[in-house]
């Protein structure tokens, strides 16, 4: 098993969240590989150096891009692994939310087991991600930047633990709402936005979703926000998704695909 913060570099709560497990004097039952995956990114207190990593796996390491050497380094320092936990922050909800791709069963899996109100399938959305090309379970633990986030993403750690028998015990179960993204929603360059919704409520046509600077963006569908906010992405305001499911099972036909891991 293994658990990786700070692909990114300005989410330090996972990064955080590692070290505390390092430094703790709990008696893991089982190997856990802990990576902080790109140090000078967290240094610099920068997204990235290069390149966005969470968007160029599987990587490259004969790249002159940092961060696409990391990646190729990362994939291969878990190849032996089985489910990865790899933790972030967001600049647009306070609550954790567990992303999970199609491709993974066993990731959909720990995702239901997990203390978090909202799963997500980012497969539509994602390329790049460390999520493609592993069986990698992302977890956004709140607001970037605040004590909740580093709490929240302990919490998440600890409970992950529990379910790969790595500790003692059994996390308190949530009752989940499974979701697909569906499309990201761009912006206009260097426009000023001011988001009118709220993550995870849903929008009807003809609802303004945000006003810029520039003009108003109104729904003329309706969708359920996803990682949505004024700050959090340089080209994107976040993304559309839509209701899989409020069970594990009904997600998994709305998304197609079997409850068997794939070989």
């Amino acid at each position: 098993m293994a658990i990786v913060g700070g692909i990114h570099g300005d989410e330090p709560s996972g990064v955080r969240a590692v070290r505390e497990v390092l430094d703790s004097s709990t008696n893991l039952q089982r190997p856990i590989q802990l990576v902080v995956a790109n140090p000078p990114a967290i240094a610099s207190h920068r997204r990235y150096i290069d390149a966005d990593m969470n968007r160029v796996f599987p990587g490259d390491p004969a790249s002159e891009d940092r961060e696409r050497r990391l990646a190729a380094a990362l994939l291969k320092s878990i190849s032996d692994c089985g489910v990865v936990l790899s933790l972030h922050s967001t600049h647009s909800y306070d609550d954790p939310i567990a992303l999970v791709s199609r491709s993974h069963p066993e990731v959909q899996a720990l995702a239901a087991r997990l203390p978090v109100s909202h799963v997500v399938d980012q497969t539509p959305c994602f390329e790049g991600a460390f999520a493609t090309s592993a069986p990698v379970l992302t977890i956004e633990a709140g607001r970037t930047r605040t004590e909740e986030a580093t709490e929240n993403a302990r919490q998440i750690v600890e409970a992950f633990l529990q379910l790969v028998d790595a500790l003692p015990g059994e996390p308190v179960e949530t009752d989940s709402t499974y979701y697909t993204m569906t499309e990201a929603v761009s912006t206009q360059p260097d426009a000023n936005y001011d988001l009118l919704v709220d993550n995870f409520e849903v929008v009807e046509p003809g609802t303004t979703v945000a006003r810029s600077d520039r003009g108003e963006y109104v729904a003329d569908t309706s969708f359920v926000p996803i990682l949505m906010s004024e700050t959090g992405y340089d080209d994107i305001l976040g993304y559309k998704g839509a209701v899989a499911g409020e069970t594990l099972s009904s997600a998994r036909n709305a998304w197609g695909v079997s409850p068997t891991p794939r070989n």
